[in-house]
């Protein structure tokens, strides 16, 4: 089976299951794709872990990275702020450092700074950008916002693909960690999300208070996030020398080949979306 056949059957099962998650149980903060999002993670950051590993040791604290976004969802649900959360990265980061005082003795401390840096990167990636896309829960009328993040991302990932099929063999190359990315690609994967994003408070005024053209900003911002959480993850395996985070997903690869764009795109979409909707 081609690739784009796979990549088609996956969004026809996969992103209906999203979708109808994010209007289920919006009073109790969707933990149903709360608990989605979880096993994205706990997949997710086994794949980052052995990914890294392949460059070298890493401290088995970063196991303990999914307790991150577990953990704000609890501190938000209960009082409102995701505050705790952070102080148990640092938690986590100092039991990472202080293991190494014992375990780097193996090697004579000669590989301890990259062994940190290499943890460090995987409690924070997909562990901690994992954050945002709890608070994503927690926006008020969030179903829809939800739903309009996930349009914003698949959407720029989708038209990206078509559009640079269609109009990108000529401008490829733009980036060298991704050859197969074009100019066309890039600029039909902004378009798409940012008409997503005028269209938005139009369509569902009850529900975005923001203005149209700030929903296209919204859209615009959130859709170049996205195309950098691509190139970051590519930038992760190439340096790794591999192909794909896993197999578990037909024709896209592991959960972070998936999750790349969601990770890196919701921050910027969390906390843009209640700067606009306060103006």
């Amino acid at each position: 089976m081609k690739s784009l056949t796979k990549r088609v059957l996956t969004s026809v099962i996969a992103l209906p299951i999203l979708f109808a998650s994010a209007f289920l149980f919006e009073q109790y903060h969707h933990p149903l794709l709360m608990l989605i999002f979880m096993a994205a993670i706990s997949f997710g950051t086994y794949e980052m872990s052995e990914i890294v590993k392949k460059i070298g040791r890493i401290s088995p604290i970063v196991y303990l990275a999914p307790l991150l976004p577990l953990v704000a969802y609890i501190e938000k649900y209960l009082i409102g702020e995701d505050i705790f959360v952070f102080f148990l990265f640092v938690i986590l980061s100092a039991l990472a450092f202080s293991i190494e005082v014992f375990k780097g003795a193996d090697d004579d401390f000669k590989t301890s700074i990259d062994t940190l840096g290499r943890s460090l990167l995987v409690l924070t990636y997909p562990a901690l950008l994992s954050i945002f896309l709890v608070n994503i829960l927690f926006l008020e009328n969030s179903s829809y916002h939800i739903a309009l993040y996930f349009f914003f991302v698949f959407g720029e990932d989708t038209f990206a693909y078509f559009s640079g099929m269609l109009f990108g063999r000529n401008n490829r190359g733009i980036v060298k960690v991704s050859p197969k990315k074009s100019i066309a690609g890039f600029i039909g994967g902004i378009l798409v999300p940012s008409l997503f994003g005028f269209l938005a408070p139009v369509l569902f005024p009850n529900a975005f208070t923001f203005s149209p053209v700030y929903g296209a900003f919204l859209g615009a911002i959130t859709a170049v996030f996205g195309a950098l959480g691509d190139l970051v993850e590519s930038t992760f395996k190439r340096s790794a020398d591999v192909k794909d985070s896993g197999f578990i997903i037909p024709g896209r690869g592991g959960i972070l080949d998936s999750l790349d764009s969601l990770l890196f795109a919701a921050a910027p979409f969390s906390i843009m979306t209640i700067i606009f909707e306060m103006l």
